[in-house]
């Protein structure tokens, strides 16, 4: 399958505005982005020029001797030799690729001659791998911030030895955060941590110490803070953690710290969920309409301890908001219905039979919400199980 690297998403734009989404091969190429002698059909060589007219049904790699570099830096011509590589005998291979090696960088970070490079990183010989990752050397961090370079870059970590790859990395030491905070730099990053050892990523964790909230809340930080938090080690990722409890409150209200913090409670250590959970004690009403942090009370619902449940649901069910239940005004919220249902799903069989008994007197009045309704159909599925209080009599009609 002929596709871009992890990373390419459709957040990137090409020149001029147009999408370069990961399910376009090749976006259509701008004449701007053309060089001038390719602006005309003339500028092509005329093998080029036939092929991309049909005239050679039957063409072989080792039919393109000199003019490798030309089709890979064409739409159609990249296509071909990519679909020629993945079967390709060595000697043809090795005719390619002696041909890109003197162009390398400049196919990196080309817009369809990067294709081709990431299809050495996947089919080439370990010698002709490691020949390309020399010439990424000394150049990592322009091709990290760089729409195609960035890709070739994740593909790279993901084919070369250890040696190699700690070299690349190496390059990133005092750029960290501007990685980071960058549309393609973010993703390399990203690609570091999750390919490369632990131990030599820690001028990483080094360069988040003080900066986690503002990372867990920024778009492409959040993602990185995740990816440290899965693959770095308990020592690494400890005062990642401590900065992340010590903003609880904001990051679950935040469009993207949220994320992070939801990923703490699916994934991390029983006490760090227990942190979270005793954060949200006493604010699941407010925390349950809030429109992210509704999304961490789920989890906390989902993910913590049978105790610690019991004690979430206990609260929505004993405390009043005006004259109402919290449970009530949940249940209308278009964000706390989501909470409620959660607990329905999740609770033990007394909680659940104590939840549908304080929902049940509300059920005529929930009718008339749209968000109630969502209760209501949750209601029903329990009450047709039989899994309720002795006097709860008939399931409602909707």
């Amino acid at each position: 399958m002929l596709s871009a690297a992890p990373g390419a998403e459709a957040k990137y734009m090409i020149r001029n505005g147009g999408p370069l989404g990961s399910s376009t091969l090749f976006p259509t190429r701008t004449p701007l982005q053309r060089s001038s002698s390719l602006e005309k059909p003339s500028g092509r060589s005329r093998l080029l020029e036939d092929f991309r007219n049909n005239r050679y049904p039957n063409l072989q790699l080792r039919d393109l001797s000199n003019h490798i570099v030309e089709f890979s830096q064409d739409q159609h011509g990249s296509r071909f030799i990519q679909q020629k590589l993945e079967r390709a005998a060595p000697v043809e291979k090795q005719l390619v690729f002696n041909e890109i090696l003197g162009a390398a960088y400049s196919l990196m970070t080309d817009v369809f001659g990067n294709y081709v490079i990431q299809k050495f990183f996947e089919f080439g010989t370990q010698e002709q791998k490691q020949a390309l990752a020399l010439k990424v050397k000394g150049h990592v961090l322009p091709l990290a911030l760089q729409m195609y370079g960035c890709r070739v870059i994740q593909k790279a970590l993901e084919s070369i030895p250890p040696e190699q790859q700690k070299e690349i990395v190496k390059e990133l030491d005092g750029h960290v955060l501007k990685c980071v905070k960058d549309q393609n730099g973010n993703h390399v990053v990203q690609k570091c941590i999750e390919c490369v050892d632990p131990v030599a990523l820690q001028f990483i964790i080094n360069a988040f110490q003080g900066q986690v909230f503002s990372l867990s809340t920024h778009p492409y930080g959040c993602r990185v803070i995740q990816r440290i938090l899965e693959h770095c080690t308990g020592d690494q990722t400890v005062g990642v953690l401590e900065e992340l409890h010590q903003h609880t409150e904001q990051l679950v209200q935040d469009q993207y710290g949220n994320y992070v913090v939801q990923h703490v409670l699916e994934h991390g250590a029983q006490e760090d969920k227990q942190k979270i959970v005793a954060n949200v004690r006493g604010k699941v009403l407010p925390l349950s309409q809030h429109k992210f942090a509704s999304n961490v009370v789920e989890k906390c619902v989902t993910h913590a301890s049978r105790a610690e449940r019991a004690v979430l649901i206990e609260e929505v069910c004993t405390y009043n908001d005006g004259p109402h239940s919290a449970l009530y005004s949940m249940m209308k919220d278009q964000y706390a219905n989501y909470v409620v249902q959660r607990m329905i799903e999740v609770s033990e069989p007394p909680q659940r039979k104590l939840l549908l008994h304080k929902i049940r007197p509300h059920v005529p009045s929930l009718r008339k919400y749209t968000y109630g309704k969502h209760i209501l159909a949750k209601l029903e599925k329990y009450l047709a199980k039989g899994d309720v209080p002795p006097n709860m009599g008939a399931p409602p009609q909707l």
